[in-house]
């Protein structure tokens, strides 16, 4: 064994420790000291026939008591504040009826986020914002020979959000055409929204303006690229504008992408669609005539005359029909109002030719910026008739069409003359016979716009009125103008975010408004 290890052995020691001074053989009450050692009460007498007491005489019986003592604690110590128990009655006597009260309301129920709290009424804010007028280009011209303004029918569009959701704004007044109507006050006038010097309001200032050969009565933006809008002109003319942000010079931004001038009579509604459902940069417009035709326009790198379709009622076939709106409800299929009521829907998957027939147009296809050209074609255009069903019609002129998506469900409404409001449901598949029909009171609707959750329905009248009926309850509210204006208003269009409203025209005058939803 290594001498370095001798001093370690394998055996083990008795354990070193001190003896314990417990005794495990007493068998006295030791104190422990996680309870307590006071004594426990007495317990108090009771009554078995006692009853408990009403909580108001007990309050009450408790106050008499506090009246009879009248006695005032002594000041405690700094860590706690001194009281009067005088005070303290009184104030008793003060909270106790309100207490009383609250409680025989019974629990506060629990709502649901979900749940709506508000009636419609209380959750939209209409509220007048703004008076555009536009100047009169031509004074001699302004009166006409009848003695009246010369702006009657105005048209507006709104385009892409600039500031503080503010879009930017477009709009053209109209005078009546009669015989003498040489189109001296024919333009385009674009409105940019301005942010105040504190940027708590917008303001809306004219930016440029555009000349057009025509009367103009008709504008709408494309929902699929807000930058680009089209209007079309009492003789027929098409025009297709672009907003580019032009940081050097603001005034030319707006670029004249098309103009054409078509045959087939006056232009009396627009509409916008994707041409193909696989092609995002190529759109369809459908341009509706009065003498019952609508162009299909094919908008991509070139602008071209694609088809052109002329409507029959089934019903009556060989009937001249006279549209006054347009709504497409797909890239295949579209609606047309016409003025004696009738609703038809249209397919253009479903076409049969009626042949081609030569026109004496120019060129269908143009130039769409300076830098590129485009070759010219024949003046031959494709005429079909769509497949046509014919939906409930209704007693008078069809004046508004609107297509709204509202919780999953798609809906087709349309309003004559008189007010009368048709719901149709087109979700899956259009039903002839729509889902709701509402009478809406006098006067005359000449444009009405829906909410996008079908809780209201705004529609301009007479003197600047704004009405807002109410679906639910067939109430009727009305936001007033600062001052009475005069015309015959035939124009509400509601901007995409539903934030702004504009009506007009009152003799060259629109009325902007602002719409606020609290949820």
């Amino acid at each position: 064994m290594d001498s370095d290890n001798v001093k370690f052995t394998l055996k083990s020691n008795t354990p070193i420790g001190f003896e314990s001074t417990r005794c495990e053989n007493s068998t006295e009450n030791r104190l422990k000291k996680d309870i307590g050692v006071d004594p426990c009460p007495l317990p108090t007498s009771t009554d078995a026939a006692t009853e408990p007491k009403e909580r108001k005489e007990t309050a009450a019986s408790i106050l008499n008591l506090s009246l009879l003592t009248q006695t005032v604690s002594a000041p405690r110590s700094k860590k706690f504040a001194t009281y009067d128990d005088s005070k303290l009655v009184s104030f008793i006597r003060k909270v106790q009826p309100i207490v009383e009260e609250e409680l025989s309301y019974g629990m506060t129920p629990m709502f649901d986020c979900n749940d709506n709290l508000y009636e419609p009424c209380e959750r939209y804010r209409v509220c007048r914002h703004q008076e555009i007028t536009l100047r009169t280009f031509i004074p001699d011209h302004s009166a006409g020979k009848s003695g009246v303004n010369v702006f009657h029918v105005g048209a507006a569009a709104w385009l892409s959000i600039l500031t503080r959701d503010a879009p930017l704004l477009v709009v053209a007044c109209s005078p009546n055409h009669e015989a003498w109507c040489d189109h001296f006050t024919s333009t385009v006038t674009v409105f940019c929204p301005k942010r105040d010097r504190y940027g708590g309001s917008v303001q809306w200032v004219e930016l440029s303006s555009n000349p057009v050969k025509a009367c103009i009565e008709s504008l709408e933006t494309n929902p699929f690229n807000r930058d680009m809008f089209a209007g079309g002109t009492v003789s027929g003319d098409v025009y297709i504008w672009h907003y580019e942000m032009n940081l050097k010079n603001e005034r030319n931004s707006f670029a004249e992408l098309h103009s054409e001038t078509t045959d087939c009579g006056k232009v009396v509604d627009m509409a916008w669609t994707r041409y193909n459902v696989m092609s995002k940069s190529d759109y369809a417009l459908l341009t509706a005539h009065s003498e019952g035709t609508v162009i299909q326009w094919r908008v991509g790198k070139t602008i071209v005359k694609d088809k052109i379709f002329k409507l029959n009622v089934p019903s009556a076939v060989g009937k001249a029909l006279i549209l006054t709106q347009i709504l497409a409800t797909s890239n295949t299929e579209f609606v047309a109002g016409c003025d004696d009521g009738a609703l038809l829907l249209c397919s253009t998957t479903q076409l049969i030719p009626l042949g081609i027939a030569s026109t004496s147009e120019r060129s269908l296809t143009s130039v769409v910026s300076s830098g590129t050209s485009a070759v010219a074609t024949t003046g031959k255009v494709n005429f079909f008739s769509p497949g046509t069903i014919e939906l409930k019609s209704h007693s008078f002129s069809v004046t508004s069409l609107q297509k709204i998506e509202n919780r999953r469900q798609e809906l087709l409404i349309s309003c004559d003359l008189t007010g009368e409001v048709l719901f149709h449901d087109i979700t899956d598949s259009i039903n002839s016979t729509p889902t709701l029909i509402i009478k809406m009171p006098l006067p005359f609707k000449t444009r009405i716009v829906c909410t996008s959750d079908t809780e209201y329905i705004f529609s301009p009248t007479g003197n600047g009125l704004l009405e807002l009926y109410r679906i639910g309850s067939g109430k009727v509210d009305t936001v007033e103008p600062s001052l009475p204006l005069k015309g015959s208003p035939n124009l509400i269009k509601m901007s995409a975010n539903g934030k702004w409203l504009i009506t007009g025209t009152y003799d060259g005058t629109f009325i902007l408004y602002s719409v606020t939803m609290e949820y």
